[in-house]
Parts: C-alpha cells; structure tokens; sequence
C-alpha cells in the first residue's frame, strides 16, 4: 500500500516537472485532485502599444441648454437699416381744448386797388406816426408828404383833419404832436370834425402847401398830444406825419407828356389828352386831385385841371366828396383862350397845392385821373 501510493505521487510529480516517469510504462491516469489554492497576483506588467483608433461613433443628442453666462460689454451700434415703407395715415385725433385768444396783428397794407372805393371818407384807417420828424416844409410839398407816409406805411398816405378824427385811433400822439392837413365841410374856411362828409382843405394853415416854414405867414396844422387838432403859426417844429389809408373812388393817372396852354380846343380836348395817355382817364378837376392822394412829384410849372365847386357854385378847389366840377371860371373860358386877363385858369402846383391865377398863356401838362 505504501508502495502503491509512492508510485502514484512519482507519477503525478514527474509530469508535473516536466519529466518522464522513470517507468516507461505509462500508468492509468490517476483521478483528478482537488483544485488548489489561487496563488498570489503577479507584478503588473508593462503597457502595451496603443492599437488602431476605432471607427467614429455616432453623434450624441444634444444636451440641455447650460445656465444663461453674465452679460457681455454693449457692441458699437450698428448701421442704419434702410427706410421702411410709409405707413397708412393714422386715424385723425380728437380735437384739442380751444386756446386762449391771441393779440390782434398789426393793420395790413391797403388791398389792391378795386373799381370800387368810397365817395366820402366813411372807412379810412390810421397807418401810424412816422418814426422821422420834419419841418412846414418838405420836398415836393403836399405831394411829398404823401411820398413820406407811402415810404413809412405801405398804402397810406398824409391825413387831413377829419379823416385822422374818424379813424378813431388808439395810437397815442408824440409829445410834439404830428403835421397833418385841415379840413373843411363847405370848402370856404377850416372845418377839422370828424366827418365822413368832409375833405382836405389845402388852402390855410398847411404851411404854404408843406413848402415853407414861415409860420407867421401861413401856419400849420397838427395832430397835438392829446390826440385833438391844433393849428398855429407854427411851422418851424419838427414833427412827425400823421399817416392814414383808405381808398377813394377817384385815383390819379399821371400828368401827360403832351402840354398846352388855356387854348386846348375845348375841355373834350382836355380829356382827350388824357386818355391818349392813360387809358380810361380824363382831366381832374381839383377835388378829384386833391382826394386820390397822388404822391407823384408834380411839373415845375404845375399842370392844368378844372376848377371845383361846391353845390352853391362857388369856387371852392378843396377835397370835400361831393364837390364837383366847376366849368364857369377859372377854366380858360372852357379851355378855349389864352385870355387869363378875362377868365384865369386852375393848376396843380409844384407843392401838389391848387392854384388859380389870371395865368392862360403858360405852357403846362394836364393831370389826368381815373
């Protein structure tokens, strides 16, 4: 039994060792022992080589969107887009609340002329005092005094008496007072009212038609501080002009180019003259001078009109509106003679006064109205 179990353990050793059983004879093969204990891990060995890098995986699904960062620095603005198209108008507002009313404007200048106007003073206006002051006289007399308030208020022109008293102005006077020229409601002596009816008187107090300042001679007339009228034999102050508008029917053409004396061939002849010159004209008598306001230099030698009246037939030459023409004296017998020494003749002066003399010879232009 000993020997038996020797051989056995030679038998299973030599194998185990590599070597040959020193029987050559091979024995059965022994059962199978019991599994032994796992031995202790050997040391790690070394890395080996990185194979080959494998095919590219699909890609995964996209995360979730991680927490918001901090706000980074404002950029530099960016360039204008281009204009979008024009909207459709909006629906209009509800109307605002009414504003208070606003101050009234300055007067406008006078309209262009109409054919129509007023035979009496019944709408004049007050344009205002010129800033300049003048003296009893000035260039071109009455006419230049018409220049001057044109030159300072577009339209206008230089009051006489009544027409600045109707005008009704709230404009207070200068302390020195301001020129204007008197009035008259019969045509035979200063009548400064305020009537509609009445008209330029430019026969006493104007200062010899604004021509002088000899005041003890002729005297003037103005408008005083209080806004009343005075007249005196002051004609050396300087003041101011009165200036007003309105228009009147009647308005001058001019003075013809063509000239004549008191020998016309007749008053048709007259207005002939004008009419050849001044389409739709004729020959002014002196109301209708003295109401248009002409501010045109007159000849030096003056220019023919005809006498006015008033309706007593008196020779009146003032620029009362219902004055009318006067064809019995002072109109070279009807402009027909030369003869001053038996019928005289009536002309607008170079001061833009009216004049009358015993004069028929003097070769004059004629002053011609619409």
């Amino acid at each position: 039994m000993r020997r038996l179990t020797w051989t056995l353990y030679v038998g299973l050793l030599f194998p185990l060792l590599g070597c040959s059983t020193p029987n050559p004879e091979a024995g059965s093969p022994g059962m199978k022992g019991d599994k032994g204990e796992k031995g202790d891990s050997g040391d790690k060995g070394d890395t080996g080589s990185p194979g080959p890098s494998g095919a590219k995986g699909d890609k995964g699904d996209t995360g979730s969107p991680g927490p918001a960062g901090p706000m980074g620095l404002k950029g530099d603005p960016g360039m204008n887009g281009a204009p979008g198209a024009k909207g459709d108008p909006g629906m209009n507002g509800a109307p605002g609340a009414k504003g208070e009313r606003g101050d009234p404007g300055p007067q406008g200048p006078t309209g262009p002329a109409g054919t129509g106007g007023a035979y009496t003073e019944e709408s004049p206006a007050f344009a205002g005092f010129t800033a300049t002051t003048y003296t009893g006289a000035v260039t071109n007399g009455r006419s230049g005094m018409h220049a001057l308030c044109a030159a300072a208020f577009a339209g206008s022109h230089f009051c006489h008496a009544a027409e600045y008293l109707v005008a009704n102005s709230g404009t207070a006077p200068p302390s020195s007072g301001a020129w204007l020229d008197p009035s008259t409601g019969d045509g035979k002596g200063i009548q400064s009212f305020g009537s509609p009816k009445f008209g330029r008187y430019p026969h006493e107090y104007a200062c010899k038609d604004w021509s002088s300042t000899l005041g003890s001679s002729y005297g003037g007339t103005w408008v005083n501080a209080s806004a009343g009228i005075s007249r005196g034999s002051d004609c050396s102050t300087s003041r101011p002009l009165a200036c007003c508008k309105g228009v009147a029917k009647v308005r001058f053409a001019g003075f013809t180019m063509s000239t004549t004396n008191g020998n016309a061939g007749g008053r048709h002849k007259m207005h002939t003259l004008c009419a050849t010159q001044f389409a739709g004209s004729h020959m002014c008598h002196a109301t209708e001078y003295l109401r248009s306001n002409s501010p045109t230099t007159p000849p030096t030698d003056g220019a023919w009109l005809d006498p006015s009246g008033n309706l007593a037939g008196d020779i009146t030459n003032t620029g009362v509106p219902d004055h009318a023409r006067l064809p019995f004296s002072y109109a070279c017998n009807d402009w027909t003679s030369t003869l001053g020494s038996s019928y005289g003749g009536t002309w607008v002066n170079a001061s833009g006064g009216v004049s009358r003399g015993s004069d028929c010879t003097t070769t004059r232009a004629v002053a011609c109205c619409e």
